[in-house]
């Protein structure tokens, strides 16, 4: 059985978000964003907090354990009027906490809230395509590829990364 449990973030969670984003980006494997370009420090996350929760198109949650933050759920609703009807998944999970359920719970917690949300008509999220795993749990979830983008990033060594376009609509639609 797990012990943490999934709330609705809040600005006291920004400093558990700060670490959790700071460990995940410094892996340097899941993220196109390196631990050098997060910005904002704990003021950008508050102020990300506040902006998530006035947006009615969008959810932020995070899985809590023993007080720390392990885990993290941040739907993004479409930035102009013609994408009202979209959000944006993104996942985080403490790399201690990873193959324990943990992802899918979240994933889900974002599926039950686009179910029932009257806006929010279509979640979408993009995987790097050298992640089978991740593609294979959105997948269980009823995500789709929608499409993909070859050599979407160019790491420092040269090599590249490419991209997975997935979504999902709301049930009904």
């Amino acid at each position: 059985m797990s012990s943490w449990a999934l709330a609705r973030a809040g600005v006291s969670d920004a400093a558990g978000i700060l670490a959790l984003r700071r460990a995940v980006l410094a892996e340097e494997r899941w993220f196109i964003t390196r631990p050098d370009e997060l910005r904002g420090g704990i003021d950008g996350e508050i102020r990300r907090l506040r902006e998530l929760s006035r947006a009615e198109h969008s959810l932020c949650m995070v899985a809590r354990e023993e007080g720390r933050v392990v885990g993290l759920l941040v739907c993004t609703g479409g930035p102009l009027y013609r994408m009202r009807h979209t959000s944006k998944l993104e996942v985080m999970v403490a790399e201690d906490r990873r193959g324990r359920g943990l992802g899918k719970a979240l994933v889900q917690a974002a599926l039950d809230w686009l179910d029932a949300h009257p806006l929010v008509e279509k979640l979408g999220l993009s995987v790097f395509d050298d992640n089978p795993r991740a593609i294979a749990l959105y997948e269980s979830l009823g995500f789709e590829v929608e499409g993909r983008r070859p050599r979407e990033y160019k790491l420092e060594d040269g090599s590249y990364r490419g991209d997975v376009l997935m979504y999902r609509f709301r049930k009904g639609l």
